[in-house]
């Protein structure tokens, strides 16, 4: 059956998350005096992904990720610092942050928005995502936009397809096919809603996890080969 319905997941797929990061990161750590480079983004972003991922594993709830992720980064720098300060800070230079697209990506979804049901699918915090979203050029390509905190729940878990699918109609998932960045969050995630699975993996990682997409792409504009 033909894949016309679309669920795309945002940070480090439809949008470079990591410039995204970069810019709030090095702008944070200089509102507290420290002065940080490539190294320390690396060890931040190594922090901040374990802590999502105790997210997706239930260990730590929402707040505790936002909060203790720069609690556990600034300590390793032994500065005390508030969780919850440095998390607006961060959030909001988050959004603020320049958009940048990977290669192919405008075109291709200007290409597929006449032809196939497009949604965004995305964890995250709701305002901090919809600011970001709302300063793409992306316009009303999209039929919706569903964050996980607007869910109730975050990929992987399969509550938060089946509240896409109740939203967008039950009969959407025989021909529905997720395409993302993260095997643990994006294709886990499409395997418990029992759809197709797309992993864009524009870095060349490993997958070093017994989690197998469906189909593997480095550039967007190869799924209009395989929305056909």
């Amino acid at each position: 059956m033909k894949n016309n319905c679309l669920l795309i997941d945002f940070d480090d797929t439809i949008v470079d998350f990591h410039d995204a990061e970069a810019y709030a990161f090095h702008a944070l750590t200089k509102k507290y005096n420290l002065h940080t480079d490539s190294n320390d983004l690396k060890k931040f972003m190594s922090v901040n992904q374990a802590h999502w991922e105790a997210f997706q594993q239930n260990q730590l709830t929402k707040e505790e990720v936002l909060s203790k992720r720069f609690e556990a980064y600034f300590g390793l720098h032994h500065i005390n610092v508030n969780g919850q300060e440095a998390d607006v800070i961060f959030r909001d230079e988050l959004a603020s942050a320049p958009i940048k697209y990977f290669m192919n990506t405008v075109e291709t979804l200007k290409a597929l928005k006449d032809t196939h049901d497009m949604y965004i699918v995305t964890n995250g915090v709701l305002e901090t995502q919809e600011r970001r979203i709302g300063r793409t050029e992306l316009g009303n390509w999209f039929k919706g936009v569903f964050v996980s905190e607007q869910t109730g729940y975050q990929k992987p878990m399969p509550e938060f397809f089946d509240f896409v699918f109740n939203e967008i109609g039950e009969e959407k998932r025989e021909c529905a096919m997720i395409v993302g960045d993260s095997i643990t969050s994006d294709i886990l995630g499409g395997i418990n809603a029992n759809i197709k699975t797309c992993w864009f993996n524009p870095r060349n990682k490993l997958n070093e996890t017994d989690i197998n997409p469906d189909f593997t792409i480095d550039s967007l504009d190869q799924l209009l080969k395989l929305t056909k």
